[in-house]
């Protein structure tokens, strides 16, 4: 959350540059996971390690996965905050944000949510 508000860049993984949508995730949470993330939406999103997590059970830090251009797979990802928020670096021109998955759009794009953690009370 201490980079609300800083521009989306595409490509960007550093408060310095900026963050595309992947690489905020992957900046806040790869100083701390000892099985590193991988750097893509799509690639995090099939990465074996992270458990699937249904939409009605996911906890604060889930990352949430969106396909917006409709092509296969996930190009769109987030951090899960609670209370039916999620952090985002959206799209070029736009700066990161808290935006609610409850909206339209973001229920129309939903793919699915991945647990970093393992947790079997999840599945």
């Amino acid at each position: 959350q201490n980079q609300l508000g800083k521009p989306y860049v595409w490509g960007g993984k550093t408060p310095v540059e900026g963050f595309d949508c992947s690489g905020l995730v992957f900046y806040a949470y790869n100083a701390v996971l000892e099985r590193k993330l991988p750097r893509t939406a799509n690639e995090m999103y099939q990465a074996n390690h992270l458990k699937a997590v249904r939409k009605d059970k996911l906890r604060n830090g889930d990352l949430v996965f969106f396909n917006i251009n409709q092509r296969p797979g996930a190009d769109h990802v987030g951090v899960y905050l609670g209370d039916d928020k999620f952090i985002e670096a959206p799209r070029t021109g736009l700066k990161i944000r808290i935006s609610q998955l409850s909206d339209n759009f973001w229920q129309a794009h939903y793919l699915g949510a991945r647990r970093i953690l393992n947790d079997d009370a999840a599945l």
